[in-house]
Parts: C-alpha cells; structure tokens; sequence
C-alpha cells in the first residue's frame, strides 16, 4: 500500500534516521560512552541491525496506519486543506511520544512525517488528476 521503501534485502532504506545512543554515566569526572566496533576502533554506540529494522518495521507500519487515517479524515471533512490534516497528524504523533506510549526518536517522527506526506501529497494529486 505505502511502497515502503525497504530495499530487497529487508534492510531500511537509507533516509530512515540510525542515531548514536547517547549515555549518561554518574560521577564528577566528565565521561564519554564508547565501544569498539568490527575495525576495532572506538566509536560512539550505535543500535544494532536487528534494532534498526525493528525500530523501521514499525515507523512503516505506523505510516501505514496514518495514510489510512489521513484518507478517513479527508473523507470526513472534504473542505479541510490536507495540511491542516497532516498537521494534526503531527501533532498526535508528537502528544503520544511525550506520553511515553510511543518510543520513536524526533528524527524517527520526523522520518515517519515526511513517508506520510509523500504517500498523501501523491495520492491527492493523483485523485485530482494531477500529476507531479
């Protein structure tokens, strides 16, 4: 349905956000979290794969969830322009995260907007015989 674009490897597509874990270590002394990777240099924490793909699996499937809420709402008030639909979106996204009943990142939200208004923004053009 979203044309998600996950590559043919099932591996995220290169514009979803992978952030280094920051950590927070107690004491006086100024500390810096590092782990050696696979070339045995020292870098910041990254999540692994397996994380990542989760952490993609589920943005996408949300996104799936909102294009349809967004198409639901759309029908429900034609006169709305669709920004005011995707803002609202947003804005939901952004009050479930602060309530802690979801864990994605801003970059992930972020991610998570842009895939919406595409897939959105292209469907109504395409409804209004429109092309881009």
């Amino acid at each position: 349905m979203t044309g998600s674009k996950r590559n043919s490897i099932g591996t995220p597509p290169a514009d979803f956000p992978v952030e280094p874990i920051f950590a927070i270590v107690g004491g006086a002394q100024p500390k810096l979290a590092l782990c050696r990777n696979e070339q045995g240099n020292y870098a910041s924490p990254r999540r692994s794969s397996e994380e990542v793909m989760s952490r993609f699996e589920a943005a996408d499937n949300l996104v799936r969830q909102l294009v349809i809420y967004f198409e639901r709402k759309k029908f429900q008030f034609p006169s709305w322009p669709d920004e005011v639909h995707l803002e609202r979106i947003r804005r939901g996204i952004a009050n479930k995260v602060a309530q802690g009943k979801w864990l994605f990142t801003e970059a992930e939200q972020k991610w998570i907007m842009a895939r919406v208004r595409e897939i959105c923004l292209n469907a109504s053009s395409s409804y209004h015989g429109q092309s881009k």
